[in-house]
């Protein structure tokens, strides 16, 4: 980013489309995904060792999501044999092991416009014009919280300074793209800004430090 330039690195070792990448402890990973047919394959890349292998999902998923948190990933979701699932997998670096979580409340995607989560304050978040729900990793089991009322319109999710931010859809007083944040003591999402671009397909995080420098 401070040289605003972009490097090649080594292709992935299987081509895959609709996948989920997360970063762990300084390795990225690709899991699933498709490419002519439900994948479960996952690798993962080092600046040492390039794509390797590392255990495959349990269950074939696509167009899923997938989140770090408490030095795990955990993936939800997705697509199998085009039908939707609320299947939720979880792998462990250290034992190179995925295992079985519960399953959420709902099916959270819809044609074209995919869910969004997140890991914000121990938890995993899971938005969409479906619904939202929140996942407790140590108690295994899922909760509804309240719905973001948002139009059409692409949308993500983003922890930032602990708060839990929803970008995207169209908010139904401007007939604008608007960003929103969740109220946890009141229970509410609250309506901040409007957006200058409509279309928002992903967002992340990255230290002021290095946006000074830019």
């Amino acid at each position: 980013m401070r040289n605003k330039t972009w490097k090649n690195l080594p292709g992935m070792i299987q081509a895959r489309r609709s996948h989920c990448v997360v970063e762990l402890d300084d390795k990225i990973y690709a899991i699933g995904g498709c490419e002519g047919r439900a994948l479960s394959s996952v690798e993962r890349y080092t600046t040492s060792d390039g794509w390797k292998f590392v255990n495959s999902l349990i269950d074939t998923r696509y167009c899923a999501r997938a989140v770090a948190l408490n030095g795990k990933i955990y993936t939800m979701g997705g697509y199998k044999n085009n039908k939707q699932i609320k299947s939720v997998e979880c792998y462990n670096p250290d034992s190179n092991t995925w295992t079985s979580c519960a399953d959420m409340k709902i099916c959270h995607n819809l044609p074209g416009v995919a869910a969004q989560a997140a890991a914000h304050k121990g938890h995993i978040y899971v938005l969409s014009r479906c619904g939202a729900e929140r996942y407790d990793p140590q108690q295994d089991t899922w909760s509804q919280i309240c719905f973001l009322e948002v139009g059409p319109g692409l949308m993500t999710c983003v922890s930032l300074n602990n708060e839990l931010w929803a970008i995207g859809g169209k908010s139904k007083s401007t007939d604008k793209s608007c960003v929103s944040v969740f109220d946890e003591e009141n229970f509410c999402w609250v309506e901040r800004w409007s957006l200058p671009e409509s279309e928002v397909h992903n967002c992340f995080v990255v230290p002021e430090s290095l946006l000074s420098s830019i």
